[in-house]
């Protein structure tokens, strides 16, 4: 009997929190004022974390990511991620759906190298996709 009310309970925690992130979700298109159009800012370059070369060059920016606070909010802060690897040395990842009503998403370029150990990353660049646009500093309204 114990047991069904543990399950009972779990499951309206689930319900609950589901109800929840409905709610919470990104902010819509239809938040985006009229005169305000979705912008990008300039790419800007990032510190490149100390890691372990990696096998494969996929490994290497699974591994970056891993290494980064963004990982932690897949599922939780935003909704989606995309990797494109159009060749070894070049990574493009692309974070979707924030809940931030100034951002709509990140974008990252990353180069690796090949060394001897392996694949490691050398180069990191970072832009956000500005829901409402780009003020006159450069930063998202």
């Amino acid at each position: 009997m114990a047991r069904c009310g543990v399950v009972l309970q779990w499951g309206m925690l689930m319900v609950l929190l589901a109800g929840c992130a409905v709610q919470s979700g990104a902010p819509e298109a239809a938040d985006v004022p009229a005169d305000r159009e979705p912008a990008p800012t300039a790419f800007a370059s990032q510190a490149v974390p100390t890691l372990a070369p990696a096998a494969t060059p996929g490994a290497a920016v699974l591994g970056w990511l891993a290494s980064t606070r963004w990982a932690s909010g897949l599922a939780v802060d935003y909704s989606g991620l995309v990797i494109d690897q159009p060749r070894p040395e070049r990574a493009e990842l692309r974070l979707t759906g924030l809940r931030d009503d100034a951002v709509s998403a990140y974008e990252f370029r990353l180069e690796l190298d090949a060394t001897e150990a392996g694949w490691v990353v050398v180069a990191i660049e970072r832009r956000a996709i500005c829901r409402r646009g780009l003020g006159e500093s450069g930063l998202c309204l």
